[in-house]
């Protein structure tokens, strides 16, 4: 009996380690939108356990769930004074998040480490700035955290949904790390009036708008017609 349910429990843990391996084969495109938590495209979730949200490459996705599939095969034996969850010699605690106690080597430990410490430079957190140009006091917008491809900077009136202008804008690559920046004079003037206007930009891969920054416009200068 005890040699059947050997069996069958072996059975039950392959199947496991190779739904596990077949899921880090996912595209380095995130499918959809998943808010702050979205990574810029060529990144995907690490997914060292279920609430793992670190943003990685694909290759570093597909060794985590390697690790995950031999981590019986590398627990140590005999508890000690740190418990039971000991590693075989030659490897340490992965500790992707606080409790993770998988057992890799110390150059994936140190990846881990280093791609904890880059985690929010992968997502896409669509920061933006909205300024005023001195000489021609017309509003700049600027934005990082983006994915690189044709924007979109738009103006809202308060309480509508759809903008009354929009305007196509190309995120470049960012020389300063992941994804793309932008900026964009958009010649709307600055007014002296109260804050009467929206500003916000909607990336090209997630489809997600930003958070909203107000502005005061409209007193005057060019009369602008919304860009399809």
């Amino acid at each position: 009996m005890d040699r059947h349910r050997r069996a069958w429990v072996g059975h039950v843990a392959a199947i496991a380690a190779a739904s596990t391996l077949a899921g880090a084969s996912a595209p380095a495109r995130a499918a959809g939108d998943h808010g702050p938590l979205t990574c810029l495209d060529g990144y995907v979730w690490r997914q060292a356990t279920p609430r793992d949200r670190v943003c990685v490459t694909p290759a570093v996705r597909a060794q985590t769930a390697r690790d995950n599939a031999l981590a019986a095969s590398r627990a140590g034996a005999t508890p000690g004074t740190f418990g039971p969850d000991l590693c075989v010699p030659g490897y340490v605690w992965r500790e992707a998040i606080p409790g993770d106690h998988v057992c890799v080597t110390p150059a994936t430990w140190q990846q881990v480490h280093d791609d904890n410490l880059t985690a929010g430079a992968r997502r896409n957190a669509l920061r933006v700035k909205v300024g005023d140009d001195a000489g021609t006091r017309t509003y700049w917008v600027h934005a990082d955290g983006i994915n690189v491809g044709v924007a979109r900077v738009a103006l809202f009136r308060p309480g509508q949904t759809s903008p009354a202008l929009s305007w196509p804008v190309l995120a470049h690559r960012s020389a300063k790390g992941p994804g793309g920046e932008l900026r964009f004079d958009t010649r709307l003037p600055v007014c002296g009036t109260p804050r009467n206007a929206i500003i916000r930009v909607r990336d090209p891969s997630s489809r997600r708008w930003s958070s909203s920054r107000r502005i005061a416009t409209g007193c005057a200068g060019p009369q602008l017609r919304p860009t399809s």
